[in-house]
């Protein structure tokens, strides 16, 4: 499935840089909640544009809880193809389009000795978990809604800006513990434990979208 989406985006690319061959290309640089990105748009008369971007932004850091260090990696990658509408002519503008979503968070636990991990309301000791590893993952394809300013078909140089929204699906998380391989009990208390916390992370599946950039037309 994953493998289909790409080939889609690819597809889509493909396309769309044909297009921006010819004239009235513009360059939109600017950052937010998806990270750092650049957006390539393409202008087709006074109101509408279509866009192919990229935003990436990789954060590492490291949280205790209960004498126990976890270190996090929140890693945004996605790519966008989106459609921008200019009702009035102006820098006011609609957004529609889809993002090929490879946004992450991975987590690993380093217990101190003699720590206990507390999974699904049961303790076990550093030794009986050994190694516990997490990683939540979204749909690989993302429908994104939003309002706009700025970028408006021949413009020159502006200031842009972004508000809106990216459903990404139901969070899927996936844990693991070396130590689940040789105690059946604990791998269905971990399991008992992911889907409480997938549960808990629902709310996720609606992301949002704010950004601020500066654009120039060709």
């Amino acid at each position: 499935m994953k493998k289909s989406c790409f080939v889609a985006f690819a597809g889509a690319v493909l396309t769309l840089m044909t297009s921006f061959a010819q004239a009235d290309v513009g360059l939109n640089v600017k950052a937010g909640t998806l990270g750092a990105g650049v957006e390539l748009s393409k202008s087709f008369g006074e109101k509408f544009s279509v866009g192919l971007g990229f935003n990436a932004y990789d954060l590492k850091t490291t949280d205790s809880s209960s004498d126990i260090d976890y270190d996090f990696n929140f890693d945004l990658q996605t790519v966008a193809l989106l459609g921008h509408y200019h009702p009035f002519s102006g820098i006011f503008r609609l957004t529609a389009g889809a993002l090929y979503n490879k946004n992450e968070l991975k987590l690993t636990g380093k217990p101190s000795a003699g720590s206990t991990y507390s999974i699904n309301g049961v303790s076990y000791t550093a030794a009986q978990v050994g190694t516990l590893t997490g990683t939540l993952t979204f749909n690989s394809t993302a429908p994104y809604f939003g309002l706009g300013w700025g970028n408006r078909p021949g413009g020159k140089l502006g200031l842009s800006a972004d508000i809106g929204v990216l459903y990404q699906g139901s969070p899927n998380l996936a844990l693991s513990a070396t130590g689940a391989l040789s105690d059946p009990g604990l791998a269905s208390n971990l399991e008992q434990e992911r889907r409480s916390a997938e549960e808990d992370l629902s709310d996720f599946e609606w992301y949002p979208v704010i950004s601020l950039g500066l654009y120039y037309r060709f």
